[in-house]
């Protein structure tokens, strides 16, 4: 994240001057945008920061110079990153080098392939779930597992089946794809699906541990997590072939507007 002086200054416990006499000071140890010239704004990069906490730190009303640079020399300045990231904005704007080889964060445009997001919503639970059955914590990690798969049948099939209706309910969504395809999704990938609706018709149970809708709170269900990764895997291919067909017959329809809910 590139800061502004006022910005850095903020971090810093210091006016914006002393922020400006340091950039100079340190130049070495510093980005080019920290000392860019008259007529161009300073921006100070992370690593700027880091480096002028540990001047900061470093600083008396005397202060030793040479012990500071020493320590820049050795980079120990990255002990401070805490301290950065505790003072930094979860939204950042992006950074003037993004690019492809940025793996560990994500760039949040609204321009998302949201067929991609249905799919990765799958990876999610079957790696929660895998780490549940690792860890032997199925039973204390088993909603957000049952919520992820339940979310990404939700958008697979508001995607297949064209559904722009306000509404979470599995069933309605199974029912417009039929509709469209004048015949019922086969068997047992059709029961898998509605068993899910049947104790979570509104997409809350998992999510809050809401069951006003009564099912749960009138029943008991045993759910194997081997056996449910086996039966995921089964529906989400047979969702996959589904959408498959589709691209084939250029039938595919724009995912972005499939579930946005509209307003009341």
């Amino acid at each position: 994240m590139n800061r502004t002086v006022s910005q850095a200054a903020r971090i810093l416990g210091v006016d914006s001057q002393q922020v400006k006499n340091w950039a100079w000071a340190f130049k070495d140890y510093l980005t080019q945008g920290a000392n860019p010239g008259r007529t161009r704004p300073r921006t100070f990069t992370d690593e700027d920061v880091l480096a002028l906490i540990h001047v900061a730190l470093h600083w008396e009303e005397e202060p030793d110079i040479e012990a500071i640079r020493m320590g820049l020399n050795y980079g120990r300045h990255d002990e401070y990153r805490h301290f950065l990231y505790e003072n930094t904005p979860i939204l950042q704007a992006p950074p003037e080098d993004l690019d492809e080889t940025w793996t560990y964060g994500i760039l949040l445009n609204g321009a998302a392939d949201l067929l991609e997001l249905a799919r990765n919503y799958k990876r999610g639970a079957d790696s929660i779930l895998d780490s549940a059955l690792k860890a032997g914590e199925a039973r204390d990690w088993g909603y957000p597992v049952l919520f992820t798969y339940r979310h990404a049948l939700e958008l697979y099939l508001k995607i297949i089946g064209r559904n722009e209706d306000l509404t979470h309910s599995l069933k309605e969504c199974v029912e417009q794809i039929e509709k469209q395809l004048k015949q019922k999704i086969g068997s047992p990938i059709r029961e898998w699906i509605l068993e899910f609706d049947t104790v979570d018709p509104f997409g809350t149970a998992f999510r809050y541990a809401d069951d006003e809708a009564g099912t749960l709170r009138y029943s008991e269900f045993w759910v194997d997590f081997v056996q449910l990764k086996h039966v995921m895997g089964k529906v989400f291919e047979a969702l996959d072939n589904a959408v498959w067909t589709l691209e084939q017959q250029n039938d595919l329809p724009e995912p972005s507007w499939c579930w946005r809910e509209r307003k009341r």
